[in-house]
């Protein structure tokens, strides 16, 4: 499957991440781009400030396409993805002698907001005297890593002591005649030359380190303050949050949610987007390849134009599943996701990799489909686990206990795992904690419909919601099948399709 030189990308499905995208297509990624998810508007619509989404969800890759989005013509755009950037920040406020984290988050936003500024007057200076005058006087002028980092460095270094609080004179700088001036003066341009800046934040925290989260809840008000402000103006503030932590910010560290929470993207993928993403990506993939495909044109809004030439072809209508059932082939492969690109992706590319082994690339339907699945199981089961090693310490361990655990459950079974798990936890153990991480992590959801004729269930998980997924003593319990492996569930014959209660799925759950 050596394409790379001929069609861009090194796997038929692509890579598995953005960034390892970026490194093997380089200048060429845009061609490879695929710009018709609705997340693309979504993100660029300018009351859009927050965007949210879980590891894999498509987060960084979104952030790269604003650098060649046409919606707003001429822009110019930054993506700040500079862990370094949260590092230092961190430890300069780390130790702080704040009595009231809602305190931290008020002065450490207008950190962000200095920060903020400053990027933008960079990117000015060049037009306009009073815009460059603020620009000298917040640090040198240069490239916009380099700057970032000599800027920030000039900000902690004057306007945070040695315990970590934000002196006054930083609200007197951001109040300054200087400021003010250059802010108006930008203004000007920015209403014909728009300006798109997107900070990306950890992917991994622990929501005990209270400044982390009060630095990422200081970045989402920061980025309201500007999106209020300045949307209507051409400046465009996008802060890009982890959807694993974001619930723990919105009920910990931010004072109003109301207030500073408003229409966030949440990055939650249905079935007409994930084909649509892995038909293109296969689409250009194949375009280098002979023999080529045998039609010219596909319709990529038409979803059954999308299955009848990109799936069907290639993975067949059916796939046997491991105990011997027949079930439609899209929905058995995206059964063993949580609904996020970056999974299939790698579904798809081992089914590629092993059909290539096998040498009947690329007739999917004629290898074992069902084993390359269960192969992928246990690397996106610790890729799930990794993303909350830090919010639930020794969650790996944890979940053990549901080691051989039936398929389906009343939930105060739930409660009889939990006992094996209290020596384990190292803080904040109890029974309703066991429930919460479960169901937090999407592992176990809650039984909406179930079917003896087809031997299907429908079921909730906690990752498709808007809201916490609440498990009681008499619900029926479900485990998500991409950790069948991982926890060596007892299977009973039926089938799980863990998806949400939306017409998208419809189609689905014939």
């Amino acid at each position: 499957m050596d394409a790379t030189l001929d069609t861009g990308f090194k796997y038929p499905f692509g890579e598995e991440s953005c960034e390892h995208e970026m490194a093997v297509l380089q200048d060429r990624y845009p061609d490879y781009f695929f710009d018709q998810s609705r997340f693309n508007d979504e993100a660029l619509d300018p009351e859009t400030y927050i965007i949210v989404g879980r590891r894999g969800s498509g987060k960084t890759s979104l952030t790269k396409y604003f650098n060649f989005q046409q919606r707003f013509k001429n822009a110019i755009s930054i993506d700040v993805d500079e862990p370094e950037i949260y590092s230092s920040i961190l430890e300069k406020i780390g130790n702080n002698v704040y009595l009231s984290p809602d305190l931290a988050v008020n002065d450490v936003r207008k950190i962000w907001e200095l920060l903020i500024w400053s990027m933008i007057f960079n990117e000015y200076a060049g037009k306009d005297i009073t815009i460059s005058a603020a620009a000298v006087s917040l640090g040198k002028k240069g490239k916009a890593l380099i700057f970032l980092r000599e800027v920030l460095n000039s900000i902690l270094m004057k306007y945070v002591d040695e315990h970590g609080r934000i002196l006054s004179e930083l609200s007197n700088m951001l109040a300054s005649p200087t400021i003010a001036n250059a802010k108006a003066a930008v203004i000007k341009y920015t209403r014909a030359t728009p300006i798109i800046i997107a900070i990306d934040t950890f992917e991994r925290y622990d929501r005990s380190n209270v400044a982390m989260m009060s630095v990422t809840a200081s970045l989402v008000q920061c980025a309201n303050y500007f999106n209020m402000n300045y949307a209507d103006k051409g400046i465009h503030v996008k802060a890009f949050v982890s959807a694993e932590i974001f619930p723990h910010i919105k009920e910990s560290a931010i004072t109003n949610t109301t207030k500073f929470i408003r229409h966030p993207l949440y990055l939650r993928w249905r079935p007409k987007d994930l084909v649509r993403l892995i038909s293109w990506r296969f689409y250009r993939y194949m375009e280098g390849r002979k023999p080529k495909l045998p039609f010219k044109k596909i319709d990529w809004e038409d979803f059954d134009d999308m299955m009848a030439k990109m799936w069907y072809p290639f993975f067949g209508k059916k796939v046997v599943n491991l105990r011997g059932k027949e079930e439609d082939s899209f929905p058995y492969i995206l059964r063993h996701t949580q609904m996020r690109p970056r999974q299939l992706v790698i579904l798809c590319n081992n089914i590629a990799r092993t059909a290539e082994r096998a040498e009947k690339f690329p007739h999917f339907n004629e290898i074992a489909i069902n084993r390359a699945i269960a192969d992928c199981e246990y690397d996106l089961a610790d890729e799930v686990l990794n993303s909350y090693d830090l919010i639930y310490p020794k969650v790996s361990e944890i979940i053990t206990a549901l080691t051989n655990s039936p398929m389906i459950f009343k939930g105060n079974y739930l409660d009889q795992v939990a006992k094996r798990t209290s020596e384990i936890w190292s803080e904040g153990y109890s029974l309703s904690s066991f429930r919460r991480l479960v169901a937090e992590l999407g592992i176990v959801g809650k039984v909406r419909h179930k079917s003896e004729r087809a031997g299907i269930i429908e079921a909730d998980f906690e990752y498709t919601l808007q809201d916490k997924l609440v498990l009681t003593n008499e619900d029926e319990c479900v485990i998500h099948p991409m950790f069948y492996s991982k926890l060596q569930v007892v299977k009973n014959g039926y089938v799980v399709y863990p998806f949400p209660d939306h017409e998208d799925f419809q189609g689905l759950l014939r």
